[in-house]
């Protein structure tokens, strides 16, 4: 494979990781600065532009921090690219399991309560992610921040709506819960896990186990009730 040095102004220093879709790149511009490169492979290019459009359509709807920017588009004889602002931090997939972080209560709160943050903005502009997950949250200490929306759709245009961020976000809080345990297995995660009752009904609400949340300030207000430290 050859490897890519350039797209565009933009000279390439690294692959930062792909997916069955495409290949992300982190690169510097004219002055220097990070961005990220998103590569679509030609299949996906041929037959799903309509959705790597709708990428491009709802990130430029967005201003949040914690949400990449999306800068523009770059061509090279290698093909078609998506600049997006560098977000730092490494994802939640790498800390777990090349990293082998074992998350504190301190660092979940954290976490899942900026994420929630992400989430009320995002759904306050009729913008559902569709693909909350490990591998999309980076996490640097301080900031979360949520990248990947190859998956967002506009409220109405979903078939689930925000039930499907809201289990993505359960099951991502499951992953770092369990990153602290160690005994042997004997069941179901809330058989497993020391979590409280409230705890418990609260992940399974949100995983649709029991009944489901009707909004996301109701989900946050939760959370923070029953994950303060």
């Amino acid at each position: 494979m050859i490897f890519l040095r350039k797209a565009g102004e933009y000279h390439v220093k690294k692959r930062l990781g792909q997916g069955r879709d495409g290949i992300c790149y982190l690169a510097a511009d004219i002055r220097n600065r990070p961005v990220v490169l998103k590569y679509f492979r030609p299949g996906t290019r041929k037959n799903y532009w309509d959705y790597i459009q709708w990428e491009a359509v709802i990130l430029s709807g967005l201003s949040h921090p914690s949400i990449p920017e999306f800068l523009g588009v770059a061509n090279s004889r290698r093909g078609y690219f998506f600049v997006l602002e560098y977000m730092p931090g490494d994802s939640l997939k790498t800390l777990l399991f090349q990293k082998h972080r074992v998350f504190s209560s301190q660092d979940i709160f954290q976490i899942g309560a900026l994420l929630l943050d992400i989430l009320l903005y995002i759904h306050s502009r009729s913008v559902i992610h569709g693909d909350i997950s490990i591998s999309n949250v980076l996490y640097d200490g301080l900031q979360v921040s949520l990248i990947d929306f190859g998956l967002a759709s506009y409220i109405g245009q979903e078939e689930f709506g925000k039930d499907l961020d809201y289990a993505c976000f359960g099951n991502l809080l499951l992953y770092l819960l369990y990153s602290g345990y160690h005994d042997p297995k004997k069941g179901a995660w809330y058989e497993e896990l020391p979590l409280s009752q409230g705890q418990k009904d609260f992940l399974k609400s949100l995983l649709g186990l029991k009944e489901k949340f009707s909004d996301t300030e109701t989900v946050k207000k939760e959370f923070l009730q029953n994950f303060s430290l």
